[in-house]
């Protein structure tokens, strides 16, 4: 490999880019990695843009226009029409964990609490980590003060693990002073503990 000259100090984004350039040119190992890991995340994004096809049509047939479900995700216009056909294919289920994963976020709206006992559902009998992701990031984002009582119940749900965590912030945020108590009460856990006192403290500081 040729040797490169490297700058002292801090580089600039265009010294960086141009560094890489020659690394490039001067190692064709390294220029076949890169290439082979390129290919790799193309091949990702390609099997992933085919898995969600079908939802991205339905999507198209009640005149929501995307290329992705997450470019729903990163919306910040409402999207009514979209959330009864994400409902039905977060339920259907089958797609890749990141397509899973995707819907779920997706239908993290407020109107989606209509969805409320199918969310809990999904949740509760998530087929693939990305679902179960999704579906707590779902109810977490919709559940008011209706939904309280399931959101401390669902801390008990051992089996769903880490997604837990999600619930503490609408607890704290929807229950009041009992929602304030169960959250104090949460500290010392060894699973809730570090978001429970995180939340309490930026409370603290309103």
């Amino acid at each position: 490999m040729n040797s490169l000259r490297l700058p002292r100090g801090p580089i600039t984004a265009d010294e960086a880019v141009r560094l890489k350039e020659e690394m490039l040119r001067s190692d064709p190992e390294y220029r076949s990695q890169v290439e082979a890991a390129e290919a790799e995340r193309n091949e990702r994004a390609r099997i992933l843009h085919d898995a969600e096809r079908a939802i991205v049509e339905d999507l198209a047939g009640v005149g929501v226009e995307v290329d992705s479900v997450w470019d729903l995700v990163n919306s910040s216009e409402p999207y009514p029409d979209a959330l009864p056909v994400l409902m039905g294919h977060l339920e259907r289920g089958g797609y890749p964990d990141r397509v899973m994963e995707s819907i779920g976020r997706a239908l993290a709206v407020k109107p989606s609490v209509v969805f409320w006992d199918r969310l809990k559902s999904r949740w509760l009998n998530a087929r693939g980590p990305g679902e179960e992701d999704g579906a707590a990031v779902a109810l977490a984002a919709c559940a008011t003060r209706g939904q309280f009582d399931d959101l401390v119940a669902f801390l008990s749900a051992e089996e769903r693990g880490q997604s837990r965590i999600y619930f503490i912030r609408p607890i704290l945020k929807v229950g009041g002073d009992h929602g304030l108590a169960v959250v104090e009460a949460l500290q010392g856990d060894p699973v809730f503990g570090k978001e429970a006192t995180a939340l309490l403290k930026r409370r603290r500081r309103k």
